[in-house]
């Protein structure tokens, strides 16, 4: 008899690889401002934040800010004592929408660079609620471990990190992208044993993700 796992992991992958090759991703919205992630991903990410009552939430990567507000959007409904901290290198892109939420703090520079992450560090003070972190700025191997380096000393036990597009670099989609943000999360893991949990059972929830391998919980 086949192994119906292997066979649900190669559905999943199939479906996954159509999704990403057809750009249905680059055509999505929220809010009617251009959000580019996997559906099931953010159901996944609003599920962590309200199971674990997360209150701010840091993200890399704002570009058109579709994420950022629903982020947003989010811990207002929640009525959190937080807000969405996120960082790109400019805003050329960013709807006004997203420029105006009140609950959205932007700042601009290298989400990796030291003023960048002093400023993050600074907004979010003595918080004594949980952080949602997800990186999804550069991809390059480098820039996401330098991100890596950078960012989780900030996060405190039990606090939840999801690292964007492992899939990557063939992992499945774009072979030829070199290393990528899977690279990235093995070296940082392999350097800092004791820093991350994985979550595989978010990671796996839906099937698939463009996070696959790439949900933590910070030990």
């Amino acid at each position: 008899m086949p192994d119906a796992s292997a066979s649900v992991r190669d559905a999943a992958d199939a479906y996954l690889r159509w999704y990403y090759d057809s750009a249905v991703w680059k055509r999505l919205s929220w809010r009617g401002v251009r959000t580019l992630k996997l559906p099931a991903d953010m159901w996944n990410y609003q599920e962590i934040v309200e199971e674990r009552d997360c209150h701010w939430i840091v993200e890399t990567g704002t570009r058109h800010g579709g994420s950022a507000l629903f982020f947003a959007d989010l811990l207002e409904a929640r009525r959190a004592e937080g807000c969405v901290v996120t960082v790109d290198v400019d805003e050329s892109e960013l709807h006004p929408l997203a420029r105006a939420h009140p609950r959205i703090h932007r700042l601009i520079g290298d989400s990796a660079g030291a003023a960048t992450v002093e400023r993050i560090a600074a907004l979010l003070g003595a918080r004594a609620k949980p952080i949602f972190m997800i990186l999804d700025s550069d991809h390059a191997a480098a820039h996401v471990r330098r991100e890596l380096d950078a960012l989780v000393p900030l996060l405190r036990r039990g606090d939840t990190l999801v690292v964007e597009d492992t899939i990557v670099n063939g992992h499945p989609v774009r072979p030829e992208f070199g290393p990528g943000p899977l690279e990235a999360v093995a070296a940082f893991v392999a350097a800092n044993p004791d820093a991350l949990a994985p979550d595989a059972a978010r990671a796996a929830k839906f099937g698939c993700s463009f996070a696959a391998s790439g949900f933590f919980v910070r030990r």
